[in-house]
């Protein structure tokens, strides 16, 4: 029995990482293609990293009123008989906070707009009501296959959505190259989501309910325990991003526009490199809920150390790559047009932080987990407060490369805080994360080495 729920959860974290593996694929070729499309056009490259930006913030906010809550209310036993109501109840809280998007998109828009100094942005942000409306069902489908570790269905759904954008970019780029503007990006990912959507319709049918009947009290119940993850999620969000609003804002026009594509670059590389950790993170959560109930907080402590030194192990090779030779990353990531410009030198300085930043995704799992979603928040607005202090004196000071420099003092602190954190409540060790890393690395030339002697026997 155990080693089928081992190999149960290793599916998932399968399935989750080809998922993960697939969004990376797919972004990196489009975004490849996005960068040579726009040319020396930076106003549209800054106007669609800032519309994402935003669209990323509004979606990654409410996911996190919804995602954990669901979860964890799902798998207890006090709702094993009230699983309808739950579902219901996680509907109605998805589509009112969408609704609050909506309506801050009609009435911000043009002051966003304007505060960013990218007026083509507006368009964009009215557009994107109709995508809010779609990542209602969109996000509900995904989180109850989750809640079912249904990673293998979630992973097909994201393939025809993220393949369909893809596709739509490569006959843009081939053959309507003058149709490659932002706003065509808007539709295309509006038809990609479509796609997606109706996948997850038809994956979810036999976790789906029939029947609506949301409860008042379910519906604060989990109000209550997702306020703080939607809190932590938000200034997490805002911490990671803030380098592309404080840099639009306080820069000049041209000069802000061309350093928020230098940072957007910068942060698409990131983002690759966060595969194995989002990944990991995705599957550890409902893991964890699963683990308090039968092993306690020794097997969370486990799992922690464990996986985080696994993860760090994958990155630390890359991450060297990159700082040594950052010219060339920036070169076959975003072509001639950036080579040998401050983006290879933001991009050196930020990348740092890509071993910071699985720390923080299991930080924020491993504590929602235990019941400890108002520590997570409370440490992510620390967190927060420190990222757009230093942010805003770099960029003051050092001009464009500023928000680089204080994106390394911000996860010098993180390190700290989290690690600080992580002691007292499951009590961390950080030479037993060391020691899994380097155990991986001997697993590996083991390997290796065993492949060798066969071959030479051979």
């Amino acid at each position: 029995m155990k080693l089928l729920k081992s190999s149960f959860w290793l599916n998932s974290v399968f399935y989750t990482l080809l998922q993960r593996f697939s969004l990376f694929f797919f972004g990196a070729v489009s975004y490849m293609l996005l960068v040579r499309a726009f040319g020396e056009d930076e106003s549209s490259m800054a106007v669609w990293a800032l519309y994402l930006t935003i669209l990323t913030l509004f979606e990654t906010v409410k996911q996190g009123m919804l995602r954990n809550p669901t979860i964890k209310f799902l798998g207890m036993t006090e709702y094993a008989d009230r699983k309808r109501e739950v579902q219901s109840s996680a509907l109605a809280l998805n589509t009112f906070f969408s609704i609050v998007i909506i309506i801050l998109i009609i009435f911000f828009s043009q002051f966003l707009s304007r505060l960013l100094k990218s007026p083509d942005l507006t368009p964009l942000l009215w557009w994107s009501i109709l995508i809010v409306i779609l990542f209602i069902p969109f996000n509900h489908y995904e989180v109850l296959l989750q809640a079912h570790y249904q990673f293998k269905k979630i992973f097909i759904a994201y393939l025809v959505r993220q393949g369909i954008f893809f596709g739509g970019i490569v006959i843009l780029f081939f053959f309507f190259p003058r149709l490659f503007t932002p706003l065509h990006l808007v539709w295309l990912q509006t038809v990609s989501l479509v796609a997606g959507t109706i996948v997850l319709f038809f994956a979810t049918s036999p976790y789906r309910l029939r029947g609506y009947h949301h409860d008042f009290g379910i519906m604060s119940k989990m109000f209550h325990f997702g306020k703080y993850i939607f809190g932590t999620n938000m200034f997490a969000n805002i911490a990671r991003t803030v380098d592309h609003f404080i840099t639009a804002s306080l820069l000049s026009p041209h000069t802000g526009q061309k350093y928020v594509a230098y940072y957007n670059i910068s942060g698409r590389i990131s983002n690759m490199l966060d595969v194995p950790a989002l990944a990991t993170a995705d599957v550890l959560f409902p893991k964890n809920v699963e683990t308090l109930e039968t092993d306690g907080v020794g097997k969370v402590k486990y799992y922690f150390e464990r996986i985080l030194g696994t993860v760090l192990a994958v990155l630390l090779p890359v991450t060297l790559f990159i700082v040594l030779f950052p010219n060339f990353v920036v070169l076959v990531i975003a072509g001639k047009q950036y080579y040998y410009t401050d983006a290879a030198l933001i991009l050196q300085i930020s990348i740092i932080g890509n071993l910071v930043r699985p720390l923080g995704y299991h930080f924020g799992s491993t504590l929602d987990a235990l019941g400890k979603p108002r520590i997570n928040f409370l440490t992510t607005t620390f967190l927060m407060t420190v990222s757009l202090v230093v942010t805003y004196f770099g960029l003051l000071y050092f001009g464009g490369r500023g928000a680089a420099y204080a994106s390394l003092v911000f996860n010098i602190v993180s390190l700290v805080v989290m690690s600080a954190v992580m002691k007292k409540y499951i009590q961390l060790e950080p030479l037993n994360v060391l020691q899994y890393m380097i155990a991986c690395y001997k697993d590996v030339f083991a390997l290796l080495n065993k492949l060798r002697k066969t071959k030479t026997e051979h």
